[in-house]
């Protein structure tokens, strides 16, 4: 009871500030500098990371509950399915990423599908906040995915006993209403955030099957 109550709490906890997110950081920024919301957003995340940690180690819950796990158990031909299709979309996602570190043109052509206020207003300007914001990518994909893939799942086999396909349509619904901040007009982005976080909970319970 207590270890539902707790893990319960802190993704409630992580839910609202993603939801609130803009709201939180816009007024924080402009008082504070993003310097300093880069830093405190990075330490606030390993923070809830250790925690969470240190709580898994309490409860001795068994690590391939929340996917602490490199790949399926032998034999499970439905979980290796996911785990390759997830290795695709993650090597994809890279590819993708390096393309567009390394073209201007391409960032020219996606540049308009990102001038929200709040990503202007996020966005590094000089090269020490560039420096920082790494800091902050690598900190969120890390975090993010631990808490999203591996907690927040098995939170909810605290709850019900349901199939691995409902468990993966509940968590990518939850990280795409924790990305919701991004506004309406990324509606069409919030499809494919959650799309991309049902495949990234499925490879979480294929690892735990």
């Amino acid at each position: 009871m207590l270890e539902r109550l707790i893990f319960t709490a802190i993704i409630g906890y992580m839910l609202v500030v993603q939801i609130f997110n803009a709201k939180l950081i816009r007024p924080l920024i402009e008082t504070k500098g993003r310097t300093w919301v880069y830093d405190q957003t990075v330490k606030s995340a390993w923070g809830l990371t250790l925690l969470i940690v240190a709580l898994i180690f309490l409860f001795q819950v068994p690590p391939s509950k929340i996917g602490l796990t490199f790949s399926p158990e032998p034999g499970n031909e439905q979980a290796w399915q996911v785990f390759f299709l997830s290795c695709i979309l993650v090597t994809v996602t890279l590819v993708f990423y390096l393309l567009v570190k390394t073209s201007s043109r391409l960032r020219g052509v996606l540049r308009p599908y990102y001038e929200l206020d709040l990503e202007k207003l996020l966005l590094p300007r000089t090269k020490k906040e560039e420096q920082e914001w790494s800091a902050v990518s690598v900190t969120a994909g890390v975090t993010e995915e631990f808490i999203f893939r591996g907690v927040l799942l098995y939170t909810i086999t605290l709850y019900i006993d349901g199939s691995n396909i409902t468990l993966a349509l509940i968590g990518g619904a939850l990280f795409g209403i924790a990305h919701a901040y991004q506004g309406v007009r990324k509606f069409r982005s919030w499809s494919t955030i959650f799309r991309y976080g049902c495949l990234m909970a499925g490879h979480g319970l294929a690892c735990t099957a």
